[in-house]
């Protein structure tokens, strides 16, 4: 649970960031509005805080800080280069041509093996 210390923090951020500027002219009638608003806001973000989500963000952060470890690194880049010069735009084209063209065929061949597994 050591994210709990940095979510609860970031949880508040959005309302600290809502009125970056201050207003000289604001009047009384407008920040009682926002205190009435409060504790109806920080139901919400309770909500969110559950220790089951708390876990399933401790459980993405550590994937992700181990998919993206510096040994990691190189490996990615080379998956994301290969990936980039294979799926150019004629290899799509030629796949999604072909996956098109076979489709019909997997239909007949399907039916086929039934018939003949049926026979026996």
């Amino acid at each position: 649970m050591r994210f709990s210390r940095i979510l609860f923090p970031l949880a508040l951020a959005p309302l600290a960031l809502a009125a970056p500027e201050a207003r000289p002219n604001a009047s009384p009638e407008a920040a009682a509005g926002l205190l009435e608003d409060l504790p109806e806001i920080l139901n919400g973000v309770q909500g969110l805080l559950t220790k089951e989500n708390l876990d399933k963000l401790d459980t993405i952060l550590d994937g992700a800080a181990k998919l993206l470890a510096p040994k990691n690194i190189d490996v990615l880049n080379d998956i994301l280069g290969n990936a980039h010069s294979l799926l150019t735009k004629s290899f799509v084209d030629n796949t999604t041509t072909l996956i098109g063209d076979a489709t019909p065929l997997l239909s007949d061949v399907s039916k086929l093996l039934g018939g003949v597994l049926g026979s026996l």
